[in-house]
């Protein structure tokens, strides 16, 4: 399962830079506000690393929009419990697709979504899930923006290891994106 999906993302990030390498390709880096500001209730402190990067490639443009495709991977060095003193490493692979309407209601304001579905590794265990992204970016030069990802995600890790059955979960995302 693995090996097909990098290979599936190999091969349309490929096409999609061959066919659209007029188009800039957008790297963007987010982190999570939670955990960066607050922490949460299992044990992940103010500061916990919970950092997504994403390559967003360019597939249709249109006048005032576009759709793309990206790969993205999310890392996160997560609290493990009370029994351990060892943190638990969260790494979630996907794959998306994305549509973004630029400057809507004032010039350099986009906002898009993008549903992805993608595979948690934790605990040497792995799971598919599926999510969906919101996000609003303001562009401040041609080659930086700032952005706000909401995130919707269906943490299917949290199933085998704290039995927890109310798996969808929230995140924000606060970030950048690099213009390239």
């Amino acid at each position: 399962m693995k090996t097909k999906l990098l290979l599936l993302i190999v091969l349309l990030t490929f096409k999609s830079l061959t066919s659209y390498s007029q188009d800039t390709v957008d790297l963007t880096i987010h982190h999570d506000t939670r955990f960066l500001f607050v922490g949460d209730d299992r044990g992940n402190h103010v500061g916990t690393i919970d950092i997504v990067v994403k390559l967003e490639i360019p597939l249709i443009k249109f006048p005032k929009s576009y759709i793309h495709f990206f790969p993205s991977i999310e890392y996160a060095n997560l609290h493990k419990g009370s029994s351990s003193l060892h943190g638990s490493v969260l790494k979630r692979y996907a794959i998306g697709v994305g549509f973004v309407r630029k400057d809507l209601f004032l010039k350099k304001f986009n906002v898009g979504i993008a549903p992805h579905i993608g595979y948690i590794l934790r605990e040497n265990k792995g799971a598919s899930s599926l999510g969906l992204n919101a996000e609003i970016s303001y562009r401040l030069t041609k080659r930086f923006s700032l952005s706000y990802i909401h995130q919707i995600v269906e943490r299917s890790d949290l199933t085998f290891l704290y039995n927890d059955t109310s798996n969808i979960k929230n995140s924000a995302l606060l970030g950048f994106k690099v213009h390239l």
